[in-house]
């Protein structure tokens, strides 16, 4: 009986098709993880840019007082720029972002906060407020913390 030496060219073909799969997944892989990452990041900006709104306004409630909170209409404020002293809270003026707002101007963040206070929390010292950070990447996301100031001395 003769050995045949060498490789068959079926042997080859299957070869270069199972080094192939094996490829396409790492890069499968490696490309799911890398959105999975830049999508992670953007939760941790926009949780930051939240996170600095909520700060501001407790700031701004305690240099101002709570009269100055409570006296806003509720409704909705861009909040996209943070007031630069010596302006303040009470002057933000009531408006929606639009579609070309972004925080700092060059991010793909935009930041409103929704005052949301009947009269009957203003006068239990109270006044409810949610900070939403908006972004789109596939898909338009949130992220959103609700504060309630109270009044204290």
């Amino acid at each position: 009986m003769k050995i045949l030496k060498g490789s068959s060219i079926i042997e080859v073909v299957i070869a270069t098709a199972l080094i192939s799969i094996a490829i396409l997944s790492a890069l499968s892989l490696t490309n799911n993880s890398q959105k999975t990452n830049d999508s992670a990041r953007n939760v941790e900006e926009a949780n930051k840019y939240a996170t600095q709104a909520t700060d501001w306004l407790r700031s701004e409630r305690d240099s101002l007082g709570w009269a100055t909170m409570a006296a806003k209409t509720p409704g909705t404020y861009c909040l996209n720029n943070l007031p630069i002293p010596p302006a303040n809270f009470g002057d933000i003026t009531r408006e929606d972002c639009i579609e070309t707002d972004f925080i700092g101007g060059n991010t793909i963040f935009q930041r409103k906060i929704i005052i949301n206070t009947s009269n009957a929390d203003k006068a239990a010292g109270v006044v409810k407020i949610l900070v939403q950070v908006t972004w789109l990447e596939k898909i338009m996301r949130e992220t959103s913390i609700e504060m309630e100031l109270t009044k204290w001395n």
